[in-house]
């Protein structure tokens, strides 16, 4: 694994973790002074790239899936 690739995997479970921390993008972004955009960018490659979804999405909130749960 690249060093650039390793560092983006970084990034996406550091926004991970806040978001499962919060419940929520926009409060993850708030408190990681970032893009709510960039951080649901994120969450979707992460989920993408391990092949399970890692949140239920229901409504405004976000609640971890079971393989979400694991991860953390």
């Amino acid at each position: 694994m690249a060093k650039a690739e390793t560092a983006l995997i970084a990034i996406a479970y550091r926004y991970f973790l806040s978001v499962a921390e919060t419940g929520s993008v926009r409060a993850a972004a708030r408190k990681l002074n970032v893009a709510a955009s960039a951080i649901s960018r994120q969450l979707i490659q992460l989920e993408e790239s391990l092949g399970v979804a890692l949140f239920d999405r229901s409504g405004r909130g976000l609640t971890l899936a079971p393989a979400g749960a694991i991860l953390m």
